[in-house]
């Protein structure tokens, strides 16, 4: 497990920045991407980097479904990240469409993970 970070970006200004834990660098952009889709309504690309290493610049974010479905600990991995960007104080923490997506997660996720939210 790598400890990555995720620029979230709009034009060309970060609008918000997060940590998150992936177990390597294609988990990693496919949680990015994720997170990006859950608030486009404040950001429209991102960049994730591993410390000094860019592990994928300037992407714009890719549509995803409500149907995108994520078993385990990257469900719960989601979750936590989410929770966390809405406390963060960045602009995207202002995100309506991020608020639903972890509504949305939690509704679907196992008891435990509802519970404890």
């Amino acid at each position: 497990m790598s400890t990555y970070r995720v620029f979230f970006r709009s034009a060309s200004r970060i609008v918000g920045r997060h940590d998150f834990v992936a177990p390597d660098d294609q988990a990693a952009v496919t949680i990015a991407d994720v997170l990006c889709d859950a608030c486009s309504d404040r950001c429209d690309a991102f960049e994730v980097w591993s410390g000094d290493r860019c592990v994928l610049g300037h992407k714009p974010r890719s549509p995803h479904t409500a149907e995108v479905i994520l078993g385990g600990r990257s469900q719960d991995v989601l979750i936590e990240c989410e929770e966390a960007m809405q406390l963060s104080g960045w602009a995207i923490a202002s995100s309506e469409k991020l608020l639903k997506c972890v509504e949305e997660l939690r509704a679907s996720g196992p008891p435990r993970a509802r519970s404890e939210a």
